[in-house]
């Protein structure tokens, strides 16, 4: 279990997660720390059933947390921030953590850098204002099967899906994987049903 070069050993706990979130703050060079946003981690199975490991699908936002698990994470989450700021860190930072299925919280890693829901809660504020998420849902999807942001923007806009900025809801094409042939996207709605059933149409849609 250790070697005569490394006398560490690290003990991995697993559990079957229901709630899969983060948490984005940042610190400020004053050391003040702001809140900036939460999302819930979207994931599925492989359809290669030898294939044991969950596939990252996307982030959604705000999160679905109930709001008793929503504050008990903020309050822990808020723990850590604070000792990477006495520590000397100033910038973002992505705590992600999940609920398991017996209810108990906890907390998976620590980024000090922008996270995955960083360049969507920026696009939302521009579009939708500070406070986007009393409003809307937001949500990407990754992995569409489309060759080009092109081809996305003339498939989204026959189809009617493209971002509409008079009704404030729509799909944005964000980037594109060339190598395998698919489009990232950012989905915003008014609700999250309405959300995830143009999250299910796109992805038919683009099949």
């Amino acid at each position: 279990m250790i070697t005569a070069s490394c006398k560490t050993l690290v003990i991995e706990s697993y559990h079957l997660a229901r709630a899969p979130f983060y948490l984005e703050y940042e610190i400020e060079e004053d050391g003040s720390i702001v809140f900036i946003n939460s999302g819930s981690i979207r994931l599925r199975r492989s359809e290669d059933r030898s294939e044991r490991a969950l596939i990252w699908t996307g982030l959604e936002l705000p999160s679905d947390l109930t709001n008793e698990q929503w504050l008990a994470a903020q309050a822990h989450a808020y723990r850590f921030v604070e000792l990477a700021r006495t520590l000397g860190y100033r910038g973002m930072i992505n705590i992600d953590g999940i609920f398991a299925s017996d209810g108990r919280l906890f907390f998976n890693e620590a980024n000090g850098r922008w996270g995955g829901g960083s360049v969507l809660h920026s696009i939302a504020v521009r579009l939708l204002g500070i406070d986007y998420s009393s409003r809307h849902v937001i949500s990407s999807v990754r992995n569409v099967p489309l060759c080009s942001l092109q081809a996305a923007l003339d498939r989204f806009v026959r189809y009617g899906f493209l971002f509409d900025g008079t009704r404030k809801e729509g799909v944005i094409p964000l980037a594109v994987d060339q190598e395998a042939g698919t489009v990232e996207c950012l989905v915003i709605a008014r609700d999250r049903s309405t959300a995830r059933d143009l999250q299910h149409r796109l992805l038919a849609m683009a099949n």
